[in-house]
């Protein structure tokens, strides 16, 4: 018959080790800033978000060339 108590410190261990991880990702959220991107200007421009950006919020060459002219 296996221990118990074994199976307990398995899940406890688990739990320990993500820990570390979950911390991890909120200290990321609580200090990432905001995206300048904005759903307006796609609708200004009739154009998908796609357009002007790779993976937002990063712009592809056309994006900052849009971005560029508007200053």
């Amino acid at each position: 018959m296996p221990n118990a108590g074994t199976k307990g410190v398995v899940v406890g261990g688990a739990a320990k080790a993500a820990a570390p991880l979950w911390m991890a990702i909120a200290m990321i959220m609580l200090v990432s800033g905001q995206a300048m991107a904005t759903p307006a200007i796609a609708q200004k421009t009739g154009q998908q978000c796609g357009t002007c950006h790779t993976t937002p919020p990063t712009l592809n060459d056309y994006g900052k060339k849009y971005k560029d002219e508007q200053k």
